[in-house]
């Protein structure tokens, strides 16, 4: 008895120091929402405004790549999954970094604004390719 009341109190204390976390910072968290959604935003318009070559290169790009996965071209995934949780970490690693100085606060929202244009650039491009259906 005495071990499950424990654990419900700490998840409750867990639940309020978040909850306190989230609404002593809501305005920064909106701050950095709306610079990714922005970033999403220019990467659908970057897509919309290029030429005619550049989107048969996108196609052809994007159509081999969807025909090597589908033939399971050697791909290996747990590779992939390294480089990527690498990659992570270190981008991670430097917004932590960044965001602890005075100057660095202008690079973390200027790579957040980048990430979400290549969010918005790989799903528009994606969508060019393959329509929706």
């Amino acid at each position: 008895m005495n071990r499950r009341y424990r654990t419900k109190r700490k998840e409750s204390r867990i639940k309020e120091v978040i909850s306190s976390h989230l609404e002593n910072n809501i305005k920064e968290y909106l701050i950095v929402i709306i610079i990714f959604l922005i970033g999403i935003v220019i990467g659908v318009i970057f897509i919309n405004n290029i030429s005619e070559s550049q989107t048969s290169e996108i196609n052809t790009y994007i159509s081999s790549f969807t025909e090597d996965l589908k033939e399971n071209k050697d791909i290996n995934t747990l590779i992939m999954l390294k480089d990527s949780i690498k990659k992570n970490l270190i981008l991670a690693i430097f917004l932590w970094f960044m965001g602890s100085t005075v100057i660095g606060i202008s690079v973390v929202y200027l790579t957040i604004c980048f990430r979400g244009f290549c969010l918005g650039y790989t799903i528009s491009s994606i969508i060019l390719t393959f329509g929706i259906r």
